[in-house]
């Protein structure tokens, strides 16, 4: 008597459902619910164009983020760059230059806490 033949749908759908819970916890734990704050004033030569933080950053506290970002980053050259600000570890995710100016996208983590910034500088 031959063997019965195996379900191959009910692989794919275990398939499935795995992917599907990866997804959903690297979601919520890259803080995937960000909110838009209105940006600060640029201290130097350009502009603050987006600001978005997690629920468990208050957008005072984003701006302040930003600012200080700013500053290490002049610190390091008018086109520098800066890894640690506030106790956060910031990424440029998005970095475009051409010879009058800098736009760029950081993303700035600490734990659940999620601080995204994105600006044009004049060089």
């Amino acid at each position: 008597m031959s063997r019965p033949a195996r379900r191959p749908w009910f692989l794919a759908v275990l398939a499935a459902l795995a992917v599907g819970v990866m997804l959903a916890a690297s979601g919520t734990a890259s803080g995937a619910s960000l909110r838009a704050c209105a940006p600060a004033t640029y201290p130097g030569d350009g502009y603050f164009l987006r600001l978005t933080a997690t629920r468990n950053v208050s957008c005072a506290a984003a701006r302040r983020l930003s600012k200080d970002h700013y500053r290490c980053r002049i610190r390091h050259g008018k086109a520098g760059r800066c890894t640690r600000v506030d106790g956060y570890r910031c990424r440029e995710t998005r970095r475009v230059r051409i010879s009058t100016e800098l736009d760029a996208t950081v993303r700035c983590t600490r734990g659940t806490r999620v601080v995204v910034n994105t600006f044009q500088q004049f060089l």
